[in-house]
C-alpha cells in the first residue's frame, strides 16, 4: 500500500515538474524558428509608385507627339501622292484628248478636201455646159438631127436642166465646204490649247522634278 501511494506520489511530482518545465523551455525553442520578415518594408517601395507614374506622363506625352509627327509625316506624304496621281491624271487626259481632238480633226481637213475637189469638179462641169450652150450650134451638127431647130430647142433645154442641177450641187457643196471649215477652225483652236496646256503641265512636272 505504502508503495502503491509512493509510485502515485511519484508520478505526480513528475508530471509537475514537467507542465512546470514546459513554458519554461518555449521561449528558448521559439526564437530558433526562422521568423518571416517583417511586412513592414513593403511600404518602402510604395512611395516610389507616385514616382513612376510621374515617369511616365512625359513618356506617355512624348508617345503622343511621335505617334502626331508620324502621322503628319503620313498625311503629307499622301497629299504628295495625290497631287502627283492628279497631275498624271490631267496629265493623260489632256493628252487622250489631244489625240482625240487631232484625230477628229484630221478626219474633218479630209472631209473638207474631198469637199472642196467635189466643189472643183462642179465648177469644171458648170463651165463645160455653159462651153456647149455657146456652141451648140455644133452639138447640133454633131448630133445629126434631122430638124435643127427643134435639135438646138432639145439640146437648150438637156444644158439647162444639166447647169441647174450642177449649179444646185455647187451650192450644197459650198455650204458643206463652210461648214467643214468652221469645224476645222474650231478643232484647230482647241486642239492648239491642249497642246499649250499639256506642254505647260510637262513643264511643271519637269521643274518639279529638278527641284527633287
Amino acid at each position: 500500500m505504502k508503495r502503491t501511494l509512493s509510485a502515485i506520489f511519484l508520478s505526480v511530482i513528475f508530471t509537475t515538474l514537467v507542465a512546470v518545465a514546459s513554458p519554461a523551455q518555449e521561449p528558448a525553442t521559439r526564437p530558433a524558428r526562422p521568423r518571416p520578415q517583417r511586412p513592414a518594408q513593403k511600404p518602402e517601395a510604395e512611395p516610389a509608385a507616385p514616382a513612376d507614374a510621374v515617369v511616365e506622363a512625359p513618356t506617355s506625352e512624348e508617345q503622343m507627339r511621335r505617334t502626331l509627327v508620324s502621322l503628319t509625316a503620313q498625311i503629307e506624304a499622301l497629299n504628295a501622292e495625290i497631287k502627283l496621281l492628279r497631275r498624271a491624271t490631267d496629265r493623260n487626259s489632256l493628252g487622250l484628248e489631244l489625240l482625240l481632238s487631232e484625230e477628229r480633226l484630221a478626219k474633218i481637213e479630209d472631209k473638207l478636201d474631198q469637199a472642196t475637189q467635189r466643189k472643183i469638179e462642179l465648177d469644171a462641169r458648170e463651165a463645160e455646159i455653159q462651153r456647149r450652150q455657146k456652141n451648140i450650134q455644133q452639138e447640133v451638127t454633131m448630133r445629126g438631127f434631122l430638124r435643127r431647130d427643134e435639135g438646138e430647142a432639145a439640146l437648150r433645154a438637156e444644158y439647162q436642166r444639166a447647169l441647174d442641177d450642177t449649179r444646185s450641187q455647187q451650192q450644197q457643196a459650198q455650204q458643206r465646204i463652210a461648214e467643214l471649215q468652221a469645224q476645222v477652225t474650231q478643232l484647230r483652236a482647241r486642239t492648239e490649247t491642249l497642246r499649250r496646256r499639256l506642254e505647260r503641265l510637262e513643264g511643271r512636272e519637269e521643274t518639279s522634278e529638278v527641284k527633287q
